[in-house]
């Protein structure tokens, strides 16, 4: 075995793993997205905080489930054992099972679907809404919402789900330590909506509005009338311990300039044809005597809507009308019978125009067009390829499927089949209704979107505009101002065309919606029927404010959380130093293009050093898409196994085609759209999982945590050091060192070790009295949430202080012993010399000790003492950096729980003053014994919180959380 390549592969580990902590924000950039600011600065908010339980309420399209999949993916770095539970629509479950995977380095488990024994252990469980509750005559439910087994629960899109499911999963997120509510319309202007949102993320203040029969909003406004009471130095921490909003995310296209793509609208404007304006005129008597506030569902409406559209889409509705009568019916007759006669569309000339436009910039330029209804659908896949003969069988159609089958899974699928062509490049066009599922991810695909015909619903459009004006992949956003070109096509007149122009001075094209209450959407509905009445837009329009949550806040001016210090800590976090030794083939760009590098070298070692085997194939169905391979030796299979230095996740003895898993670790390499496997074998009869390797990856954190082991196992203090002689290649920038002793050690700022434990003795006692069962739970419920919230002080100080990899080294030279300065250590540590071909440095055993045994103990006792030494320095440095931060997170601690405390003291007392009668004696004493030992631990909890920080500084690190690795290498060039 080459113990010199053990030891810096053992290294290398370390070198991730205080990467994890640092760069990559406690795991939380493992995940296989580019992050962009807001991204990273919504990921550090949440997971700084003093519960994970908050709102993201990004507008459409700016990566809210990326953002969760980093904060599930440092959680469960941080807590292996950590499990979530994900409720989705079902027009959502196929992009979180490929976003999961893909990015987030789990293949849930989808309830129902999966067995009882795949849903136990899978660490992310998917679950539809229906599957939440039972209905009369249906099964018994699928899947029960316990806090017990899962400890983040995911609500994704609630104001689509119905009222009543709502309602049950706002319940039951009281049992959970975590949760996570994504939305960008989660509808908080509305009471009702508010309610049930916020006794999600706010369950304390949420109890307590229950418990006095008021409305939450009225409780997070007294909060905060407690806030300008309070004496607090730290302006920020006074904002995220009382504020209404403090738990609620929102990030817009405003302030965020250069990152994020951009729109570009137009509008045409048309003539109409005679026969067309006959038809809008017999949609303006329609509308004669309508009433204004009218919300535009139901005749007349979708009359005058399908008179706006195309001759085909008109012709039932005037055959209807005209059965009417009277001289309305009459002209309808006429129309009708014109459309028969002269089917024209005045708009079909200026979308050739528009497309002859786009074809000659880019002739693979893929569009959407936007046609309202099934007729114009049918009228435009049949008309355009007279025009453009190519477009024959590169047609895409998405129609509205009917109501009853919109949530099912099979329609799902229906839908991405029928995508699939427009995806993959063979289709140029998608021709869609006035309705697109969201969760659909087009920007892939295309980056434009023609309105032939409008929607009428404000919420239509913003949806269909946000399937393309979406984050891109990494290679997309290197030239960062992506735009999105939006065009809509309206007569001059038409009823239509003023609905567009309302929409165009709301802003509806320029910015997503921001989440509006019920009176602001009724106020923008009565403005859309007044212009479609009077045939034009009312004057005065000012667009929507795209910041609005619909949860105000008067402690506004103390929100830390700005775009500009978003903006300045990720350029902070673009500068941090990169963990040394990396490696690296050449200086990159940023921090994940760093990361990657060294991720590639470190490959390349443990290639080299006999321990695994990688390399590169293509797919066998996509020769053009390469990916790595990661071989390893079969445990009863052929190989070397006593150069094994530990297994692999997936390592199976049965045939040759198990010993590889294959991977990338380039974000630029991942395909658009995404993929989930890869066939590398031509003999297989399903692909691969193909694992994004980087942290969080189970094969990344195997080989991460292995080589830690294997480290400790052979290099460790209680291990003697080993000795090897290194044949350097030329070139190599360690050539003429000295014989050395080198000692590396990471140091983490909060190490597990140092985390309190679950029960203390007094909690213990507490537990001791406990009558049954259901106490004993509703007691551990108390404690784990305790302990959670001592991991929220674990990331909070990883986050405040950096890891560090500690490295030591000395040479002797005459018999005297120098320190080597650190960038000659990396250069030692670091064997590969890259040139036209890589060329690695080798180790082997020298015949006999490199050091007599006195002096290498001697030499070894010093660097162990100076490594001892440096992370006690850490350490106090550590503590004066938390130090003046500690009094204003602590405060936040001790709040919940006297809230919480606050709450069980009413219900106590509620229970004390009721009627002595009202119920058997023991059980009332029972009750009120049970409700007494609930307040005990959570005054305990309180108490306990308050010193999760305080006792964490005052503990000193213990030596043996020192955990150094020596090796003693002397250098001989190439011969």
């Amino acid at each position: 075995m080459d113990h010199y390549l053990r030891f810096v592969n053992c290294v290398q580990a370390l070198r991730r793993r205080t990467e994890a902590l640092t760069i990559a924000m406690g795991g939380a950039l493992g995940v296989a997205a580019d992050p962009l600011p807001h991204q990273l600065a919504s990921a550090r908010r949440v997971l700084s905080d003093t519960d994970v339980r908050h709102l993201l309420s990004d507008e459409v399209g700016l990566g809210k489930t990326v953002q969760a999949l980093m904060i599930v993916n440092a959680l469960r770095w941080q807590y292996p054992k950590h499990r979530t539970m994900i409720i989705a629509p079902d027009n959502l479950l196929a992009q979180w099972q490929e976003e999961c995977w893909i990015r987030g380095h789990v293949m849930p488990a989808l309830a129902g679907v999966a067995s009882d024994e795949d849903a136990e252990k899978t660490s992310v469980l998917l679950a539809r809404p229906r599957d939440l509750v039972r209905r009369q005559g249906e099964a018994e439910r699928t899947v029960e919402l316990d806090g017990s087994k899962f400890d983040l629960l995911v609500v994704d899109e609630p104001q689509t789900m119905p009222r009543e499911i709502v309602q049950t999963i706002s319940q039951a997120a009281d049992s959970f330590r975590q949760v996570l509510v994504l939305s960008a319309t989660p509808r908080l202007g509305d009471a009702v909506w508010r309610d049930l949102i916020m006794r999600m993320v706010e369950p304390v203040a949420a109890f307590r509005a229950r418990f006095e029969d008021r409305a939450i909003g009225e409780v997070l406004a007294d909060r905060e009338v407690q806030a300008h009471s309070e004496e607090q130095a730290d302006t920020s921490g006074k904002y995220l311990q009382f504020a209404a909003t403090r738990r609620v995310i929102r990030n817009g296209r405003d302030g965020w300039g250069a990152y994020l793509p951009v729109r570009r609208n137009r509008e045409v404007t048309i003539q109409p044809l005679a026969a067309e304006r006959e038809r809008h005129a017999i949609a303006a008597e329609l509308l004669g005597n309508i009433d204004r506030s009218a919300d535009m569902q139901g005749r007349p409406w979708t009359s005058v809507r399908a008179l706006q559209r195309s001759a085909r889409a008109a012709r039932d509705v005037l055959t209807e009308i005209a059965g009417q009568g009277g001289a309305l019916g009459q002209k309808a007759e006429r129309a009708r019978a014109a459309s028969l006669e002269d089917p024209g569309d005045s708009r079909l000339e200026a979308l050739l125009d528009l497309l002859s436009e786009e074809w000659q910039k880019n002739a693979t330029r893929a569009l959407i067009i936007v046609c309202g209804d099934n007729p114009t659908i049918d009228m435009l896949r049949t008309a355009l390829p007279r025009y453009f003969p190519d477009l024959a069988d590169r047609i895409g159609i998405l129609r509205r499927p009917a109501t009853a089958e919109i949530e099912a899974v099979t329609n799902l699928r229906e839908v991405q089949e029928t995508l699939a062509p427009f995806l993959d490049g063979s289709a140029r066009l998608l021709l869609v209704g006035d309705w697109v599922q969201a969760g659909l991810n087009l920007h892939h695909a295309a980056s434009r979107i023609v309105f032939y015909s409008m929607p009428w619903e404000m919420e239509s459009i913003d949806q269909l505009i946000g399937r393309v004006d979406r984050l891109g992949s990494a290679s997309r956003r290197e030239r960062r101002q992506r735009q999105v070109r939006i065009w809509r096509l309206v007569h001059e007149g038409a009823q239509e065309a003023a609905i567009a122009d309302v929409a165009s001075r709301l802003g509806v094209f320029e910015a997503p919606l921001p989440p509006l209450s019920d009176d602001e959407r009724k106020g923008m509905y009565e403005v859309l029927s007044q212009a479609a009445i009077s045939g034009a837009a009312p004057a005065g329009l000012t667009k929507i404010n795209p910041e609005s949550t619909g949860l105000a806040t008067s402690l506004q001016d103390l929100d830390p959380f700005t775009s500009q210090n978003a903006i300045a800590d990720f350029e902070s976090w673009q500068k941090l130093p990169v963990v040394q030794p990396a490696m690296l083939k050449r200086k990159e760009q940023g921090q994940i293009e760093n990361s990657q590098g060294a991720m590639r070298s470190w490959l390349e070692t443990i290639t080299r050093s006999g321990d695994f085997e990688v390399g590169s194939k293509p797919d066998k169905q996509d020769p053009d898409f390469w990916f790595g391979t990661l071989w390893y030796y079969r445990l009863n299979g052929r190989g070397r196994p006593v150069y094994i230095p530990f297994t692999l996740p997936g390592t199976r003895a049965e045939n040759w085609m198990s010993d590889h898993q294959p991977y990338i670790i380039h974000r630029a390499r991942i395909p658009a759209p995404p993929r989930k496997t890869v066939v590398t074998d031509s003999g297989e009869d399903t692909g691969r999982p193909l694992h994004f390797l980087d942290h969080g990856s189970l094969l990344h954190d195997a080989l991460v945590e292995g080589y830690i082991a294997e480290g400790q196992k052979t290099f460790g203090k209680a291990q003697s050091v080993i000795h090897s002689t290194v044949t350097l290649p030329e070139g190599h920038p360690a050539k003429g060192q000295p014989p050395t002793m080198v000692t590396v050690a990471d140091f983490d700022p909060f190490p597990d070790e140092m985390l309190p434990l679950l029960w203390s003795p007094a909690a213990k006692a507490i537990l001791a009295t406990a009558s049954s069962d259901a106490q004993r739970e509703g007691l551990a419920a108390d404690r784990l949430s305790l302990h959670f919230m001592a991991r929220a002080v674990q990331r909070w100080v990883r986050f405040k202080v950096p890891a560090q990899l500690c490295k030591l080294a000395s040479s002797e030279t005459a018999g005297k012993w120098a320190d080597v300065a650190p960038e000659r250590i990396d250069a030692i540590l670091g064997p590969l010399v890259f040139g036209t071909n890589v060329q690695c440095a080798k180790g082997r055993t020298p015949v006999r000790p490199l050091l007599r045994s006195e002096i290498m103990s001697a030499v070894r006792r010093q660097q162990t003492d100076a490594m001892n030494a440096r992370i006690r320095e850490l350490d106090d440095k550590a503590r004066a950096i938390i130090y003046p931060l500690a009094d204003s997170f602590q405060s936040r601690f001790a709040f919940h729980w006297r809230e919480e405390s606050r709450n069980r003291e009413l219900v106590l007392e509620r229970r004390k003053s009721a009627p002595i009668d009202a119920g058997p004696r023991e059980l009332r004493l029972g009750q009120i014994a049970a409700l007494e030992r609930s307040l005990e631990m959570s005054r305990l909890c309180e108490q306990e919180s308050a010193n999760i920080l305080s006792n964490f500084m005052a503990t000193k690190r213990s030596p043996e959380l020192v955990r150094p690795l020596t090796i003693v290498v002397a250098f001989a060039e190439q011969v």
